[in-house]
């Protein structure tokens, strides 16, 4: 009887065992090989084709022989381990160092810690899910477009709420107009404007995440030709290479920073000055041209201040925190 008219169940118990031979030790390869061949050759002698049984036996013993001399086995790949699934909201970033400048300000070495960044700016559903209302601009139903009309206290306040939510420690001390970090904590907090231009950048130098090609702008950001004057629903347009969406337009996003020059010396996480006249916004937005869609572009608002160009999102400590 030839090997394909052996019951489905014996044909998938030889192959599973054949399978297993190089990953058993050489002895005990070699053993489990003659084995099968005499139990197969005796099993099934009552057929009357005791020769090609016993010839499939010697070749199982020749199967273990090879496996105990070091020969490789030819052995059926199974299905590749599974990827795991990217985390839809959140993306790691992780350390290192860029020169952050331009703009008018001068080039200096900055480095970056590892952290989480959100992949979007947080959105008008996020946003009424935490805070219980939508600011919202144009008018209509939260939904997955951008939060806009939000000042920058709006933007710590909910950093803090979200917290106090998901049960982390809350990351700013808020009272009244006076908001300190407590570095330690977990909670969501604000990128820091070094933070945004180095997740922006995702190891880039160009005057864009991807690349110097103002022509390609409209795969990657909404803006002023491509927006219709309003803002659109996140993600729908092309990341950078660390995973997140527009960073170039849509809307503008509040930083930690107060507004101040940049140090001409390399630093390593720096906050922004620690006085200074409003808050910086990075990234541009859905009714601005090219120019200032770009990496190191920057605005400065005070941070009471609510537009329709205003959003933010938001940032935390790297994986190992819960």
């Amino acid at each position: 009887m030839p090997i394909a008219r052996l019951p489905l169940p014996a044909r998938q118990s030889l192959r599973s065992a054949l399978c297993r031979l190089d990953r058993l030790e050489r002895r005990q390869a070699l053993l489990l090989g003659g084995a099968l061949g005499a139990a197969t050759g005796a099993a099934l002698l009552w057929d009357g084709g005791w020769a090609g049984y016993a010839g499939f036996g010697m070749a199982l013993l020749l199967a273990g022989g090879l496996a105990w001399s070091g020969e490789p086995l030819p052995i059926e790949a199974g299905p590749a381990a599974a990827a795991e699934p990217p985390d839809p909201l959140w993306a790691d970033i992780p350390a290192g160092s860029f020169l952050m400048g331009g703009d008018g300000q001068p080039q200096r070495k900055v480095t970056v810690s590892a952290f989480r960044c959100q992949r979007t700016p947080v959105t008008r559903r996020l946003y009424r899910e935490i805070m219980g209302s939508d600011p919202g601009w144009p008018g209509g139903k939260a939904d997955e477009r951008p939060v806009n009309n939000v000042s920058w206290f709006d933007a710590v306040e909910f950093c803090n709420r979200w917290s106090q939510r998901d049960g982390l420690q809350l990351y700013y001390r808020i009272k009244g107009e006076k908001v300190l970090p407590i570095p330690d904590a977990d909670g969501y907090r604000l990128l820091t404007e070094a933070e945004w231009e180095y997740a922006c950048r995702a190891g880039s130098t160009t005057t864009w995440s991807f690349g110097d090609d103002e022509a390609r702008l409209g795969e990657y950001g909404w803006f002023e030709a491509n927006s219709g004057g309003t803002p659109h629903p996140v993600s729908r347009l092309l990341p950078n290479n660390w995973g997140l969406y527009d960073l170039h337009g849509n809307v503008w996003e509040w930083v930690w920073d107060r507004n101040g020059d940049y140090s001409e010396e390399a630093q390593t996480d720096p906050q922004g000055p620690p006085e200074g006249i409003g808050r910086v916004l990075r990234g541009g937005a859905f009714g601005f041209g090219p120019w200032i869609l770009r990496a190191a572009s920057r605005n400065r608002v005070r941070p009471d201040y609510r537009f329709r160009t205003f959003g933010f999102r938001c940032a935390r400590a790297p994986r190992r925190q819960p």
